[in-house]
């Protein structure tokens, strides 16, 4: 099989109209294996009109493509089963193998309640399926994990009696390029319309993110999160993320986004969420409110968030 990047040089040539072109190093191994073209100087090859009729019996004879008309671009966007109808390469398929999925958990000791079903998961077990063939959710919320390591020890993390008694998220992750993608987990929480909580770090990038991030409710953070930032904070994690934008924080109309911005402003440091596997640490929902609450009771965030 050729390189693919070698394969899309072929068809352009083989579909041009003119004769000349920029080698490669892919393009001159070409020249050296098949006898096709003429070099002139370092930077030029010339393929004559023979030659392109052999460029296009050579791509249908050895991977089995029809290269009149057709150009890299008919590949954008096909899985590799779909390639295989253009071709015998499926790894010319320009579309990602796992598209349209996430991965899901339910909390400890809950169950995950999709499509009418109710499951059980075991320790470090979490299912990946492809969002467009949910149908009803039994879930009221969702759950935003930001890190891997995080989610897949969900287990090991003291989530009990962390969020108010009516919530049942669905747990997700917020995906990388190999588990699942964040424009898949976009799409999922855009179609859902579920609120959503966030469990990530504390420092200047992830409060941006959280304070701009469509749906969110709230936040999982530590109670003596100004504690830990100083005992066990990165600061250079801090002096790299610090910008304008996490700046105007400090004037956002949510009383929680100032004073988490405070916390960590003030800290100079930020905190990373694998901190929590296998430590009791005392996690708080912080509700993302719109308006100044007036202060509840000894318990008001301001005093326990510190």
């Amino acid at each position: 099989m050729m390189d693919k990047r070698l394969i899309a040089t072929l068809l352009r040539i083989a579909n041009a109209a003119e004769h000349e072109f920029s080698v490669s190093a892919g393009l001159r191994q070409f020249h050296r294996d098949y006898g096709l073209g003429r070099l002139r100087g370092q930077t030029l090859i010339t393929f004559t009109a023979r030659e392109k009729d052999e460029i296009q019996a050579l791509l249908r004879a050895g991977e089995g493509i029809e290269a009149e008309g057709a150009s890299a671009d008919d590949w954008k966007g096909l899985t590799r089963a779909a390639a295989l109808d253009r071709g015998r390469n499926e790894k010319l398929a320009g579309g990602a193998v796992k598209r349209n999925r996430i991965s899901v958990k339910h909390l400890p000791g809950r169950a995950l309640l999709l499509n009418g079903e109710s499951l059980r998961l075991f320790p470090g077990a979490h299912v990946n399926l492809d969002w467009r063939k949910l149908g009803a959710i039994g879930h009221n919320c969702v759950l935003l994990v930001e890190n891997y390591e995080c989610f897949d020890a969900l287990d090991e993390i003291v989530l009990a009696n962390v969020l108010p008694r009516d919530y049942d998220p669905l747990v997700l992750y917020r995906g990388d390029r190999l588990e699942s993608r964040l424009d898949s987990v976009m799409a999922f929480l855009a179609e859902s319309a579920l609120p959503v909580i966030l469990f990530g770090d504390w420092d200047p990038a992830s409060l941006v993110e959280a304070a701009r991030f469509p749906g969110a409710v709230g936040m999982l953070c530590p109670g003596a999160l100004g504690d830990l930032l100083h005992a066990r904070g990165n600061m250079e994690l801090y002096r790299r993320q610090v910008n304008a934008a996490f700046d105007r924080l400090a004037d956002d109309p949510r009383h929680a986004i100032r004073h988490l911005h405070g916390v960590i402003h003030h800290a100079r440091s930020g905190l990373v969420q694998e901190i929590l596997i296998g430590r009791s640490t005392d996690l708080r929902f912080v509700p993302f409110e719109t308006v100044e609450p007036p202060p509840a009771s000894a318990d008001d965030l301001p005093k326990t968030i510190d």
